[in-house]
Parts: C-alpha cells; structure tokens; sequence
C-alpha cells in the first residue's frame, strides 16, 4: 500500500483504457484483425504485452517481426482503422466512472486524462459519454516523448491541471501505467479491469469498478481549490 490516506491529494488523472472504457480487449480485437487482414500471426505474448502501452510503441514490435511485409505507418493506420470500427458498438464506461467524473466535476475538483490511446481515439468516446468537458487537461500520446511506464505523461497531466504529481490522485489498470504513476509520484488507485491486485502493487486502494463503495467517500476527503 502507498501512503495511508488521501491527504494532500487535489487532483485526479485517471488513465482512459480500461478505466475509463473497457477497451483493452476491443484493442486486441483489432490488432487480431489486423494480423488476419494480412495473414501474418502475432508474436507469442504480444497481446498481453499490448496492454497499457501506446499503439506507437507495439508497432515498432510488429514492424520488426513483420519485416517486409507492411510498414510501420501501415501498420498503425489499418490497426486503428480496425479498432475505431469496432470502438462505437464494443467499448463501454466502466462501471461507475461517469458518476465519479461528474462527482469531481461537482466539487470543482482538478482533473484530467493520462493515457497512451491516441486523440483521436479518446475525443470521440468522452463526446459520446457526455464527459468530454469536466477534464481540465488530457494528455494523449502524442503529448510525449516517452510514453508510460515512462512518468511523463503523469508530469504533463498534472501541469495541466496547474497541480504537482504528488498532489493527484492517479486511477489506473495496467503494469505499465501503474508504473508510470507511482514514477511521477502520484498517489495510486488500481483498478482490476485486466489484472489482478498483486500484478499492479503497490497501490493505496484496488477496485473491481467504481460501484466500489469506498471510492466516493474516499474521494469526498480530497481537499479540492475551492
């Protein structure tokens, strides 16, 4: 467990796949119909490496492997065709998510997106969701050079909001985002959506969903600007 409560804590940075959205599995989905489309198998492994890392970073995994037979923009261009065809009907919020979003918001709370999903890719599910304007900064992939579990996205979220790292409140679901926010120093909420508690410690709290009741008391303690 990091720390022991929540104070200090004035932010939140919540990562967007599988925690925001169930996506991870649509993102599998589409890299499966990528190698289909091409007739070229994955590398052992590489869908539960995927998760948590930016499509940037797995294809350089796959031109590699797939040498010759596509090229890296390609790659990148066809996989995140395959996933936005299948991102309207197939992602949906995590439990709860939405309520905690609009709780924040409420109370006026700083908050924001840190993820390795693309702009594209986010923009049009916060719309669909109705939450795309309660965050005050989203920070995308392309808003890095390193990406997770790199801790520059956490640093970026966090100026966005005007707070630092150790003052948020970070909510993530994967190895290498947990990584991330625990590297940039932010307090750290795991939530279950791919793996399971011991693969993402430490942590100060793990979660299934957000219909975790702990979660809106806990987060009714965070001394928010107003």
């Amino acid at each position: 467990m990091i720390g022991s409560d929540l104070n200090g804590m004035r932010g939140c940075i919540f990562d967007f796949d599988g925690t925001i959205i169930v996506s991870e599995e649509v993102h599998m989905r589409a890299w499966g119909d990528l190698s289909k489309a091409l007739s070229v198998a994955l590398p052992d492994g590489f869908l539960e490496l995927s998760v948590g890392m930016s499509d940037l970073q797995l294809v350089k995994i796959l031109s590699e492997h797939w040498r010759g037979v596509i090229s890296a923009e390609e790659i990148l261009a066809q996989k995140r065709a395959f996933y936005m065809a299948r991102c309207p009907k197939e992602c949906v919020p995590v439990d709860g998510v939405v309520d905690v979003i609009l709780s924040l918001h409420s109370r006026r709370v700083p908050t924001a997106i840190a993820t390795s999903s693309s702009r594209d890719e986010v923009m049009p599910v916060l719309s669909r969701l109705g939450i795309k304007d309660f965050f005050n900064g989203i920070c995308t992939v392309e808003d890095v050079t390193h990406p997770k579990p790199d801790p520059e996205i956490y640093i970026c979220a966090a100026r966005k909001i005007g707070l630092k790292p150790q003052q948020c409140l970070a909510f993530e679901d994967s190895v290498a985002g947990a990584k991330s926010a625990r590297a940039a120093g932010c307090q750290l909420i795991t939530l279950l959506t791919i793996y399971d508690e011991e693969r993402l410690a430490p942590s100060f709290m793990s979660i299934k969903d957000f219909k975790d009741p702990r979660i809106l008391s806990e987060l009714n303690l965070l001394n928010c600007l107003t």
